[in-house]
């Protein structure tokens, strides 16, 4: 059954951690080159060469500009916390993720947060990514944790980012990851503009692209 709503309007409820960064894969196509060839036959076979050359190189460049335009969000960087004896402590991130040709999303996360007591350090498998304009939201589940009790009882997670300029050093921003026990990553399709609130990042740059 498909889930028409947002996720304040469907009263999901997230369990809040610490913030976290997605590493975005690129894709990346090296230049098509196409080569001339001098045919010393009649001008049929040569004209004919040289239409299926150019619907050829035509063919290849359209394909290309389609892979390349595969929807995707990346990022990297740093917020500064306090932990809980009162020091200012570097919150770090990384995240990426794409849509593939099939419409599947593959990416990664890395989240290091020294606030918490102990310091909390997880890695996440990113399988949903919804792009609006400069969002991106992400759902994922949990590789790798610093918190195993914690994270058997809320596998899912999620968090979203806003890419609003070049470079994004106090303006792009980043939410904290919110956890979930009930639904699945693929919910991330229905996170809202204002669902996640949204803290500036001190250093590095998120990326969307739509």
């Amino acid at each position: 059954m498909t889930v028409s709503c947002t996720a304040a309007e469907c009263g999901w409820v997230w369990s809040q951690r610490p913030l976290i960064t997605p590493i975005l894969l690129f894709l990346t196509l090296g230049p098509i080159q196409i080569k001339e060839t001098t045919m010393k036959h009649s001008k049929i076979f040569l004209l004919a060469g040289l239409l299926i050359t150019a619907l050829t190189a035509t063919f290849m460049l359209r394909s290309t500009s389609a892979a390349a335009a595969k929807p995707s969000a990346s990022g990297h960087g740093t917020i500064l916390l306090q932990d809980t004896e009162g020091n200012t402590v570097r919150r770090q991130f990384s995240f990426s993720a794409r849509i593939n040709a099939n419409g599947s999303v593959s990416g990664s996360a890395i989240i290091h947060n020294p606030s918490f007591d102990p310091k909390y350090d997880a890695q996440f498998d990113i399988t949903c990514l919804q792009i609006v304009g400069n969002r991106a939201s992400f759902g994922g589940s949990v590789r790798k944790t610093s918190d195993p009790v914690f994270n058997d009882e809320f596998d899912a997670a999620f968090f979203t980012v806003f890419d609003n300029s070049e470079p994004g050093n106090g303006i792009d921003t980043i939410s904290e990851i919110f956890f979930d026990n009930v639904v699945e990553p693929s919910a991330c399709q229905f996170i809202g503009a204002d669902d996640f609130p949204q803290i500036p990042i001190e250093s590095g740059n998120v990326q969307v692209r739509p």
